[in-house]
């Protein structure tokens, strides 16, 4: 049932992330060295879910940690200058994320 309720809280997460890709893909040209930068960030995610999902909390912090280094990284260096439609998800998904740590919180970490 942890599964399940862990899964519920990431979904909206999940959604809006796909949103922004597909902005990404049609919305502007994505320079070489972002997309190398966003690859980092589909590891640091991969990393933090998978940790926090096989129940082991050191490694999911750590993960998240580099994921919000690079996601600091991307956003001064590439998205000073995007749309504001992008940037309003890109808000969105910060606070979607937010909540599924803090359901992460809720469920394993209290």
């Amino acid at each position: 049932m942890r599964n399940v309720w862990l899964g519920l809280a990431l979904a909206p997460y999940l959604a809006v992330a796909g949103v922004d890709a597909w902005m990404h893909e049609r919305g502007r040209r994505v320079p070489r060295i972002e997309q190398w930068l966003h690859a980092a960030l589909a590891a640091g995610m991969t990393a933090f879910l998978a940790a926090v999902f096989v129940g082991h909390a050191e490694i999911a912090f750590a993960a998240l940690a580099a994921f919000l280094a690079f996601l600091a990284w991307d956003e001064l260096g590439f998205h000073r200058s995007i749309a504001s439609s992008e940037r309003r998800v890109h808000v969105i998904s910060w606070v979607l994320l937010a909540a599924f740590v803090a359901a992460w919180w809720w469920i394993d970490l209290r």
